[in-house]
C-alpha cells in the first residue's frame, strides 16, 4: 500500500494512505486533505498506473513541485520523492523506488581481493575536525554534515530517511553505486536503499564481505581499493572499467552498536576516494545511526501513546455503557415485575425507560463506528432538505415528550454531492445535542435551517437552540473527542463525529454561543464534487 507523509507544513507528521483510484491532494482533497492555506482546494493528483504512480498538477495557483522542480506535465514519482504544494512538503512512501542496484556480497573472497587503504573509528568523535592537511575541505564537510542533519531531522520514517541520506551522499561523493544495508533480526544484512549513478552502471559487481565484516565487527569506516579477480571478466574487458575500484564502507552506528552499513564505490578511472571523504562518510554513518534510533524512539513513543489512548478510551466508554446498561436493567426489572403481576400499566410506564436506553446505546455504537473508521464518503447528488426532513422526523417524538418546539426554515436547494448516511448521523448528533440543551427551558426551541450560497457554491445548514449556551472556556475543546458538557449524560463523541463527517465532505463546521442565549452550529458544505460536476441532477427526490 502506497502512502504519503507530510514532513513540513501545518500538517507535519501526518501520513495519508493512498487508495487504488484517484487521490486528490488539496484543502478539500480526497485521500490527502491538507489544512495549509497556501494549498489549492484541488492542488494535485496522484493516480496509480500499472506499477507506477503518476503525479499531476491540477492548475494550482502556487504550482506543484517534484524534488524542487515545478511540475509541467504528468510525471511518475518514486519512493522517497518529495512533493511540494504551497508551504507543505510531502514525501512519497510507496511505489517503485526508481533505478535500483542489486547487491551481491563476495562471501568467500574469491571474486574481490579487498586491500584496505585507511580506517577511521566510528564514534562521537568521528565528527570532522579540521586538520592542516584538510584545510578548507574539512570546513566544507562540516557544512555538508550540518545540512544533512537539518534535512533528516524532520523525517519520521526510516526508509525515507535512508533514501534522503543516500541522495545527499551522491551530491558530494562521486560514485557509480551506493547501498545502505541494515542489520535484520537474524543478524543478516538487509538491503534497504540503493542507487546507481546511471543506467550503464554495472549491477553485478560484488562487494567484499571481508570489508563489510571489518566495518561491522570493529565499528570503523574503511577506505579500500578492490582488485577484481573475477574470471568472468575476459581479457578484452577494460581493466579501468572492471579491474580496480575505489570503495568506502562505513558503519551506521547508534548508541548501542552497529545498525547497518553505507557502501559507495566507483571505478578508479572516474575517481579515487580520499581519507577526508572517508572521514566525512564515517561521520554521516554515525549521524544516520542516531537519526534511525530517534525515529524508532518516536515510533515507540507513538505506539505507547496510542495504546494509552486506547486504554483510556475503552475505560471511558465502558463506564458510560455500564451506566446505560444499569438504567436499562432497572427498567427491565420493572417490566418483568409488571409481567409477573399481570400489571400492564406498570409495563407501559417502564417500557419507555428500556426503549430510551436502547436508543442511547445504539446511538453510542454508531458514533463509535463513525469516529474510529476512516472512510471515503459515498457521494450522490441529493437535496440536503431531504436529509434534514428525515432527521426531524426521527427526533420529533423526543421533542414532543420534552415540550420542545422543533422548527425548520428550509430554502430551495439544488442537489449537491453528499454522503446521506454520514450527514444524517452528523445532523442527528447536532439536533439531539440542541434538544438536550433546551430540555429545561420553559419555551425551548430548536431551529434547523438551510440555504444555498451561489457565490461560494456552498450549502449552509444551521442548527440553532435557545438553551443556556456554552461557556467561552469550553468552546475551544467543543469538538475534542470524549470531552462532554453533559457529565455522565454524554461521551463527547457526538460533536467529534459531526466534525469528522463534515470534513470528509470537504466542508467546515463552526460554533457560536452566548451564555444564557443559546448556541448555533453552522455547517458549510461544498456544492461541487471533486470532478467539478454541476449540481443539476439528483439521485433522490
Amino acid at each position: 500500500m502506497a502512502s504519503i507523509q507530510v514532513i513540513q507544513g501545518p500538517d507535519r507528521g501526518r501520513t495519508f494512505e493512498l487508495r487504488d483510484g484517484e487521490n486528490i491532494i488539496g484543502r478539500r482533497g480526497r485521500s490527502v486533505a491538507l489544512s495549509d492555506g497556501t494549498v489549492s482546494r484541488r492542488h494535485a493528483r496522484l493516480n496509480p498506473a500499472g506499477r507506477q504512480w503518476i503525479l499531476t498538477d491540477l492548475g494550482s495557483a502556487n504550482g506543484t513541485y517534484l524534488n524542487g522542480v515545478r511540475l509541467r506535465k504528468d510525471t511518475a514519482v518514486h519512493r522517497g520523492d518529495q512533493i511540494r504544494c504551497g508551504a507543505t512538503l510531502l514525501v512519497f512512501l510507496g511505489g517503485p523506488a526508481g533505478p535500483q542496484a542489486t547487491v551481491e556480497l563476495d562471501e568467500d573472497g574469491r571474486l574481490v581481493d579487498s586491500a584496505t587503504v585507511a580506517q577511521i573509528p566510528s564514534n562521537e568523535d568521528s565528527v570532522i575536525i579540521p586538520t592542516p592537511e584538510a584545510g578548507e575541505k574539512a570546513i566544507d564537510n562540516l557544512r555538508i554534515l550540518y545540512e544533512l542533519i537539518a534535512e533528516v531531522g524532520s523525517i519520521f520514517n526510516v526508509d525515507v530517511l535512508l533514501r534522503q541520506t543516500l541522495d545527499k551522499i551522491f551530491e558530494f561523493v562521486t560514485a557509480d553505486r551506493g547501498y545502505i544495508l541494515l542489520i535484520d533480526d537474524d543478524g543478516g544484512l538487509d538491503l534497504r536503499v540503493s542507487r546507481l549513478a546511471g543506467e550503464d552502471s554495472s549491477r553485478d559487481i560484488p562487494i567484499s564481505r571481508t570489508m563489510v565484516n571489518e566495518v561491522v565487527r570493529r565499528e570503523v569506516g574503511v577506505l579500500s581499493s578492490n582488485a577484481m579477480t573475477d574470471k568472468r571478466f575476459s581479457s578484452h574487458k577494460s581493466v579501468q572499467d572492471y579491474g580496480i575500484r575505489s570503495a568506502i564502507c562505513v558503519p551506521i552506528k547508534g548508541r548501542r552498536g552497529v545498525l547497518g552499513i553505507i557502501h559507495v564505490d566507483c571505478s578508479v578511472s572516474e575517481h579515487t576516494y580520499t581519507t577526508e571523504q572517508l572521514r566525512l562518510l564515517t561521520a554521516v554513518g554515525y549521524q544516520t545511526g542516531l537519526a534511525i534510533e530517534n525515529v524508532r524512539l518516536y515510533e515507540s513513543a507513538l505506539q505507547s501513546e496510542r495504546l494509552a489512548a486506547i486504554g483510556e478510551t475503552v475505560a471511558y466508554l465502558s463506564h458510560h455503557i455500564k451506566n446505560i446498561l444499569q438504567a436499562m436493567g432497572a427498567g427491565a426489572d420493572v417490566v418483568q415485575a409488571g409481567l409477573d403481576q399481570n400489571n400492564i400499566e406498570k409495563v407501559r410506564k417502564a417500557w419507555p425507560i428500556v426503549q430510551r436506553n436502547l436508543n442511547r446505546i445504539n446511538g453510542q455504537i454508531l458514533n463509535m463506528l463513525a469516529f474510529s473508521r476512516d472512510r471515503e464518503p459515498q457521494l450522490e447528488r441529493i437535496n440536503v432538505n431531504h436529509i434534514i426532513t428525515e432527521c426531524i422526523d426521527l427526533v420529533t417524538p423526543r421533542a414532543d415528550d420534552r415540550d420542545v418546539a422543533l422548527l425548520t426554515d428550509l430554502s430551495d436547494q439544488p442537489p449537491v454531492p453528499l454522503d446521506e448516511a454520514g450527514l444524517n448521523q452528523a445532523l442527528l448528533n447536532l439536533i439531539t445535542n440542541a434538544l438536550d440543551a433546551v430540555e429545561d427551558e420553559p419555551a425551548g426551541a430548536v431551529t434547523v435551517s438551510s440555504r444555498y450560497e451561489p457565490a461560494a457554491r456552498e450549502v449552509v445548514i444551521q442548527v440553532i437552540d435557545n438553551g443556556s449556551g456554552i461557556a467561552s472556556e469550553q468552546l475551544e475543546n467543543i469538538f475534542t473527542p470524549f470531552v462532554s458538557s453533559k457529565g455522565q449524560g454524554g461521551t463527547g463523541l457526538g460533536l467529534a463525529v459531526a466534525k469528522k463527517v463534515v470534513e470528509e465532505h470537504g466542508g467546515t463546521i463552526e460554533v457560536a454561543s452566548v451564555e444564557g442565549e443559546g448556541t448555533t452550529f453552522t455547517l458549510n458544505l461544498p456544492a461541487e464534487a471533486e470532478d467539478h460536476g454541476e449540481p443539476d441532477d439528483t439521485d433522490l427526490p
